[in-house]
């Protein structure tokens, strides 16, 4: 193991014996130091520390680092990795729950790779806020993907190295929330992001739209319909982009009434890499507006409007995928349709 990066690239570090222990892998270090940028003078905190190689790198590069593990085991050797490259960092000991929950410092970086299976994690991500500067950012290292929220964070990116998935979180700033799509028609997994979006942002714009690639087989009125009624007493309002007068005037709106999230459901990779991917356009469009990925719960990663369509082509039931408030209005729509060809 050894730094990659920096004043102190190529000093190699002690590890631990055995397989208990699983540092951050030095190309995962690169890459996540690369994707950082100029760290240089940032209050930088490595919350479980374990060898203390992701603080180093981060002391490499100009931070100034604060380490945290509980295991004293750990805490030894984090002291004498530092003495071994010749640097300077503060280091405690301390459950990591209680060390956020203590801090009396700001970050502009926590980065926390907790045991993989720990069940503090929910918890955890929904303290860190409480410790990242205003404009701080917290690097999550896990083998599966967070699902749902982490309370005052919004997730902005995530990267897979071998068996770990990086997951870049932004400290969430005040304002509200857009969420756009066909909705063609609106599903529970449709459903169970809005709702996860209106809990964190509180107020969320439904937007629907059009996709040039897509023939829609409920028309605007249609889909309004039924997302008003999937949405019944919440704080979302429902509207078509085709009621603004191009992207100019909706842009316009959408600052006007203070949104500064765009929100995106996301059932798997696929979903991910184009989201990713339509992110870079909407930053030219909307510049003012920052995307927030919301992943879904494993019960909802199958469920899409177009395997809603497919069941109906083939003549059968579909209202498990729609939300309950809407599955009467759905049915009613439904039977005065033509079958879909």
């Amino acid at each position: 193991m050894r730094i990659v990066g920096g004043n102190l690239k190529g000093r190699t570090l002690y590890e631990f014996r055995g397989n208990d222990i699983r540092p951050t892998s030095d190309n995962a270090r690169e890459s996540l130091f690369n994707i950082l940028g100029d760290i240089s003078g940032a209050d930088f905190l490595d919350l479980f520390a374990g060898t203390g190689a992701v603080g180093i790198e981060a002391l490499s590069r100009g931070a100034n680092v604060v380490f945290n593990d509980g295991s004293r085991e750990s805490v030894k050797l984090i002291k004498e990795n530092l003495k071994k490259v010749g640097a300077d960092g503060e280091v405690n000991s301390s459950d990591a729950l209680a060390f956020i929950k203590s801090s009396r410092k700001k970050f502009d970086i926590v980065f926390l790779d907790p045991p993989y299976k720990s069940e503090i994690i929910p918890e955890l991500l929904g303290s860190i806020a409480g410790v990242l500067k205003d404009d701080g950012i917290a690097i999550f290292e896990n083998e599966n993907i967070f699902t749902g929220l982490a309370n005052g964070l919004i997730l902005t990116d995530v990267r897979k190295y071998g068996r770990a998935i990086l997951h870049f979180f932004e400290k969430q700033q005040s304002g509200a929330a857009v969420y756009a799509g066909t909705f063609d028609p609106i599903t529970v997994g449709h459903e169970q992001s809005v709702r996860s979006a209106i809990k964190a942002f509180g107020k969320v714009y439904v937007v629907v739209g059009e996709n040039a690639g897509k023939k829609p087989y409920f028309c605007e009125e249609e889909r309004v319909k039924l997302i008003s009624a999937a949405l019944v007493e919440s704080n979302a309002e429902v509207m078509k982009f085709s009621d603004f007068n191009g992207e100019k005037e909706y842009a316009e709106f959408l600052k006007n009434n203070g949104v500064r999230y765009y929100v995106r459901g996301i059932r798997d990779e696929k979903d991910f890499s184009y989201e990713k991917k339509a992110e870079r356009r909407n930053a030219e469009v909307y510049p003012f507006i920052k995307t927030a990925y919301i992943f879904c719960e494993n019960e909802y990663k199958s469920v899409s409007s177009t395997k809603v369509k497919k069941l109906l082509e083939k003549g059968k039931s579909v209202s498990e995928f729609i939300p309950i408030s809407a599955r009467d209005i759905f049915a009613g729509i439904i039977t005065k349709k033509q079958p879909i060809e």
